[in-house]
């Protein structure tokens, strides 16, 4: 579950509502363990990432929906940390950094401009260049290792929330949007 998130200007003339992008992930790990309890993961995964955006203005009264499509190959570098073992069961915390390539990318704006009681649609659709393909975040979390079927499992929840600020485009003519990547996700895996 994806979002995106920017700073709030009280004298902007327009309200955003921001919804989330649902989309996936998948990729390898490797862990390295350094004593019984800790231990270093470096991964490369594809992450599918961005936002959809309501967006409202009453001067002239506009309605849109923006929605932007991230996808990034991000190399997240974890320590982590086991709190508890239960027989087959261990509970760990983790935390690090990931660095992020933007793939490619698109956005789509679709809205109604209400001009004394006519409504004109828009649509406008564009491929994300000129935002800058480097992306960084800070990201923690927490998983759970447990043996299935005689095979080493794990389960993961993971926050990622960016560090970079990406110019989104907006509609023709206007000023894009500094927003930033945030998302949730949530992963089941198997060691080999």
């Amino acid at each position: 579950m994806s979002t995106q998130y920017g700073i709030t200007d009280p004298s902007i003339p327009y309200t955003v509502d921001t919804h989330y992008r649902h989309g996936g992930v998948a990729g390898i790990l490797v862990y390295f363990p350094i004593t019984e309890s800790f231990g270093i993961q470096q991964e490369l995964l594809y992450v599918m990432k961005g936002s959809r955006q309501d967006i409202s203005m009453d001067v002239p009264p506009i309605n849109s929906l923006t929605e932007y499509n991230l996808n990034y190959l991000e190399l997240p570098f974890v320590f982590r940390y086991t709190f508890v073992k239960l027989g087959n069961f261990k509970i760990y915390g983790s935390s690090g950094f990931a660095l992020s390539i933007l793939l490619n990318g698109k956005s789509r704006i679709e809205g109604v401009v209400n001009m004394g009681g006519m409504q004109i649609p828009f649509t406008e659709s564009t491929k994300l260049e000129g935002v800058d393909i480097f992306d960084y975040g800070f990201l923690y979390g927490a998983g759970l290792d447990f043996k299935l079927f005689g095979k080493k499992c794990f389960f993961e929840y993971r926050f990622n929330i960016g560090w970079n600020t990406l110019m989104m485009p907006t509609s023709a003519g206007q000023a894009p949007a500094p927003l930033r990547n945030q998302d949730y996700i949530f992963t089941l895996g198997i060691y080999l």
